[in-house]
Formats: structure tokens, sequence, C-alpha cells
């Protein structure tokens, strides 16, 4: 846990000359203009509330209700207690550009599917494409014929099905359509940075949980029950970045804590589907009308389908289909009923077959490699390690200079959270990962 800093002098940003506009949006504003232009670092401690309301003769609920408005978009975490600080994802989304361009760099923070190991569309599309009344305005949630196709490998049975427009636009039309700005929702720590932006771009206060070998850790979830959550989401296998699965009796011990009289929203997101070993052990065996069930298709299909199909009972689908139908009116036929073709094809089974094959084969291999580098590593499933680390940023700054550049941990974690980094093997070839794994090993004293 982040100890707060004893108490400082005013940064010169801070001082009442520099602030034009003192409304609790002009300091927000302001700020943020700081945060995202490197004003005011990453990691960086914010003036306690009371001090900096008396430099700029406020009071200090419009300074409280600043910070409250950069929260909500990401920039700041932390309480009066423990101390405000800069935490925006801003800097890892522009960060991307400069080692993405950068010669000779293994860059091995995206956690990619392989385009070799994607099966091929041509057929998919062309049938697809066919079609009756494609030119007409379209109205159902899903298409039949793709229902059909998905069901048998549902982890439960479902009311109702819905198709969004890839995985993160399926998470953001649940919570679109069932919360509102201020409400609490439980998700895992850590998790995918993209998905921690886009919760705190709908307004939602998130009660991190830490997720376990075997699944979110019940104790913290029985404690952030207690404030009340519209939601509670998690990986259910292939988490990403642990790389661990959520259990049959986790799941159910998961159930077992969510009888009573509050009943949140269990919101389970399967990234991978078909290219993980692991069994998909879904809450919605127990509770399934609580139980929302979202499986992308874009890693296993292909990212430019774009599609991503949500289970759950019928009045959760009737308020997510409507979110749909409001902002983008539906999800394209072609593409529901390419994806249709290949969940049917035996030649496309037989490339998801080998694909998850080749992803196991990596990840266990590099995995193997650091073990044996003396480095700890336990995932199982997945497209990605995550390594511990003593210092983050000094770690990836060194692989950096040796040409690796790795995903600081930072990013995945909702509120405090362990060093870390994280390393994507989905496009490793297993030639080249001795070679890496000696860069990262030669880290020396970097690793914990």
């Amino acid at each position: 846990m982040t100890k707060r800093p004893p108490a400082t002098p005013l940064p010169d940003w801070a001082m009442a000359s520099r602030v034009l506009d003192v409304s609790s949006r002009g300091i927000a504003s302001y700020v943020a203009e700081l945060i995202r232009t490197g004003g005011v670092a990453h990691g960086e401690f914010l003036p306690q509330v009371r001090v900096l309301s008396r430099e700029l003769r406020v009071s200090p609920a419009t300074v409280s209700a600043a910070w409250g408005l950069l929260k909500k978009r990401g920039l700041l975490v932390g309480t009066g207690k423990s101390g405000i600080r800069v935490a925006s994802a801003v800097g890892f989304v522009q960060g991307l550009e400069v080692y993405a361009t950068a010669p000779g760099t293994n860059d091995l923070r995206l956690i990619y599917p392989d385009p070799d190991l994607l099966p091929a569309l041509d057929q998919a599309l062309m049938g697809a494409a066919r079609q009756p009344n494609l030119n007409e305005y379209y109205d159902p949630a899903i298409l039949p014929g793709l229902q059909q196709a998905i069901e048998p490998s549902w982890p439960a049975p479902a009311e109702a099905f819905a198709v969004a427009n890839g995985g993160a636009d399926a998470v953001w039309s649940v919570l679109q359509s069932n919360s509102v700005p201020g409400d609490r929702v439980v998700i895992e720590s850590p998790t995918q940075p993209q998905l921690i932006s886009l919760m705190l771009d709908l307004g939602l206060t998130l009660v991190p949980v830490p997720y376990r070998d075997g699944g979110l850790d019940l104790r913290a979830l029985r404690e952030a029950l207690a404030t009340r959550p519209v939601a509670i989401f998690f990986q259910p296998r292939a988490h990403v970045p642990t790389g661990w699965s959520t259990s049959r009796q986790r799941a159910r011990e998961i159930a077992e804590s969510l009888r009573g009289p509050h009943k949140p929203l269990v919101i389970e997101y399967d990234d991978l589907g078909a290219l993980t070993r692991a069994q998909h052990h879904s809450v919605a065996e127990y509770l399934p009308e609580q139980t929302v069930v979202i499986r992308s298709y874009e890693k296993s299909y292909g990212p430019d389908l774009r599609l991503a199909v949500i289970g759950a009972a019928t009045p959760v689908i009737r308020n997510t289909h409507s979110q749909i139908r409001l902002t983008r009116q539906w999800t394209s036929r072609i593409l529901q009923a390419a994806l249709q073709w290949m969940l049917q094809d035996d030649g496309t089974a037989g490339v998801i077959d080998t694909a998850r094959h080749v992803y196991a084969e990596r990840l266990d291999t590099f995995a193997r490699l650091l073990r044996d580098r003396g480095i700890a590593v336990t995932a199982t499933e997945g497209f990605c390690l995550w390594v511990p680390v003593i210092d983050e940023t000094a770690t990836a700054t060194e692989l950096a200079a040796r040409g690796v550049v790795a995903l600081r941990g930072a990013s995945s974690f909702p509120g405090d959270g362990t060093p870390h980094i994280r390393i994507a093997t989905s496009r490793v070839p297993v030639e080249s990962m001795p070679q890496l794994a000696d860069i990262i090993a030669s880290c020396t004293g970097r690793f914990a």
C-alpha cells in the first residue's frame, strides 16, 4: 500500500497565480492539462485539499469536487487518508507510439493474436454477403443462425443473446444500460487496462478485489459486497494478466456469496474463448438470472470481425440491446453470418485447434524458460506472463535499453498494486524465447 508522503510546500503549478479559474471544473481542467502534458508526473501526490483550498481561497469542497471529476476520468486515484496521486491511463496510451516504431524492438506489450493462426475469412464472407434482405434495416439482437451456432459451447443455458461490436463494446453496453455514474462496480485486480479506463469513463466507482489462482478472493469479495455494488466483473478463464482461471468450486462459492436481497449483476468476460485449454466454469450455472456472459470472438476468429456475444436473462439482454439500438443500431449481419459459418465449418475448427496448441506451447515454453532462470511466473493459460519485479519502472527502462518492451503493471491495477511487468507471448516464436528470457533474466536485482 502506498503511504502518504509528509506535507511538502505547494508546487509552483498549484500557486493561486497559475490557476485562472478556481471553480471545481476549472481546477479539474487545469490539472488535467498538466497531467496530459507531463507538468504533473505519474505517481505524483497532489496537495492536500485543505492546503490547496487555502492557497486558492476556495472551500475544501470545491477542491474535493475537482479531484472527484478527475477520478471519474481515471486521472487520479487514492483517498484523503493515503493521499491523492496521479494514475493516468493517458500516459500509457500515448506511450504506445514511442516503441512501436523503434527498429529492432521486441514489443511484448500487446496481447494480439498471431495473424498466421487466424482462420481465412474469404469463404465465410462470400456466403454471408448473399443473405436475403441485406439492405433492409434490422432489429433482432442476434441472427438466429448465429445463436444456434454458439449455444452448444455456451457455459450455461441463457434466456437470450445479443451481439456487440467486440468485447469492449459488449462490456460498455452492459454497464451503460445497467448502471448510472457513481455506481460501484467490483472489479478483479489486476485486470486489462482498457477495461479500467472504460469503466472510469462511464463514471463508475471501482472496488478492486484480488484475483487469485482459482478466481476472485472470496474474503475480499464479501467485504466488497458490503458497498452494495451494481455489478461484479471478472474474467473466468485465461485471466489477463495472471493467466489463471476460475475453478468450478470458486464459481459456486461466488454464487453462494450473492444469495441475498442485494442482487448485483455478475459480468464474466471470456476474451479468448476457444483458444484457451481451461473450461469456462460460470456463475451462470448457479445464478442464471444474475449472470451475464460476454464471449469475444476477435482474438480467435479475427480482430476485424469486431464481434462479441452477450448471453444473459431476458431483461438484461432487452436493456443492453436497447442501448445498442440507440447508439449503433445493430451489429453487421454480414459479420454475424460469417462467424456463424466459421463456427459450423470443420476446416475452421481445425485451424482453431492448431492455434490453441501453438499459443499454449508458446506460453508454456516462455514460462518454463523464465522459471529456469529464477523468475517466478505461474500462468497456465492465455497470451501473456505476469512477472513480479521490485521496481517496474526501472525494470521496464532497462529492458527497453536492451530492445525489449514490456507493459508496466501499474496500468493493470484499478487501485494499489504490487510491481509487475506484463510480457506478451502470443506472437513470439519459440525459437526466439531463450534469447528473450536471457535478456529478461539479466535485469539482475529487478525481480521480486
